[in-house]
């Protein structure tokens, strides 16, 4: 994880193609995050311009675990759509990456507002 302060508005995403589409085919601010199923997904770009590499975080008791960074820029949709498929079937949920990241910091649209992240 890159940023250790961000803190994400999450949205549900309706299924894996959905979400392969989004974030293949779109660029979202630096706030921004997916659940799907118990996964969620968060963006730890740069900057807006940059590319789009993504956290993918379980739950992990009290907080989350980070299992897998994606550079979804960088995919085709189909190659995101697997990718995510596996993510869906548990084949990353031994990997823990760094810290884990407290559920404060995962905001629903209400709770988050408008940040300097939101364009």
């Amino acid at each position: 994880m890159l940023h250790s302060n961000r803190i994400w508005v999450v949205v549900d995403s309706e299924s894996a193609e959905r979400l392969a589409h989004q974030l293949t085919q779109y660029t979202w601010c630096g706030c921004n995050g997916f659940r799907l199923s118990n996964y969620i997904f968060v963006n730890d770009s740069t900057s807006a311009d940059g590319a789009q590499e993504y956290a993918v975080l379980r739950p992990d008791e009290n907080d989350y675990a980070q299992i897998e960074s994606l550079t979804f820029s960088w995919m085709s949709e189909d190659h995101a759509l697997g990718i995510t498929q596996r993510v869906l079937a548990g084949e990353f949920d031994h990997e823990v990456f760094g810290e884990r990241i407290e559920r404060r910091r995962l905001q629903s649209p209400a709770e988050h507002g408008r940040c300097h992240l939101c364009i």
